[in-house]
């Protein structure tokens, strides 16, 4: 169980502090009350996220990785990629699933994914699709907000920082 004041990754929604944990009631007879994780996206701290306790969207919380950690896993996927789905709605669920899932490796092996093929879409003077830059954008902006945060870096950082230790 996490603790109040304690920083994690939470799925898309990326790095949050746990604000509260707290006995309350979703439902509107507000009779079934149960215990919630109240988290403060660090993106939009004035939002807050309740996720209950005992529910299996916990499983989305983990605490945020160490340089250590960081350093060891871009070691480890150097090399790994996601195949292109052709598929439309099918790589929009299936990527949208990594995205909401928010495991740092397999945002990174999508991240790259994505990069290959918006580079070859321009090499063969054909346009990116907007769905699939949305989902680039969301995969690095979760990836960026932990890294900058664990490394104590810019967000704007974060891209050479993986680039240096990738190559």
């Amino acid at each position: 169980m996490f603790q109040i004041g304690e920083v994690v990754a939470y799925g898309a929604t990326g790095v949050c502090t746990i604000d509260d944990i707290r006995l309350m009631s979703m439902s509107r007879s507000g009779t079934k009350k149960q215990e919630y994780y109240v988290l403060r996206p660090a993106a939009t701290p004035t939002c807050l996220t309740y996720v209950p306790t005992s529910s299996p969207l916990t499983e989305k919380m983990r605490r945020i990785l160490r340089r250590d950690e960081i350093d060891a896993m871009l070691s480890d996927i150097r090399g790994q990629k996601l195949d292109w789905i052709e598929d439309t709605r099918r790589r929009a669920d299936v990527f949208g699933a990594i995205i909401s899932g928010g495991l740092t490796a397999e945002l990174l092996k999508l991240i790259g994914c994505l990069y290959e093929e918006k580079q070859s879409c321009s090499g063969r003077g054909r346009r990116f699709s907007t769905a699939d830059d949305r989902l680039l954008a969301s995969a690095e902006r979760v990836v960026s907000e932990e890294f900058s945060y664990s490394l104590q870096i810019k967000p704007s950082e974060v891209s050479a920082y993986i680039a240096e230790r990738l190559n």
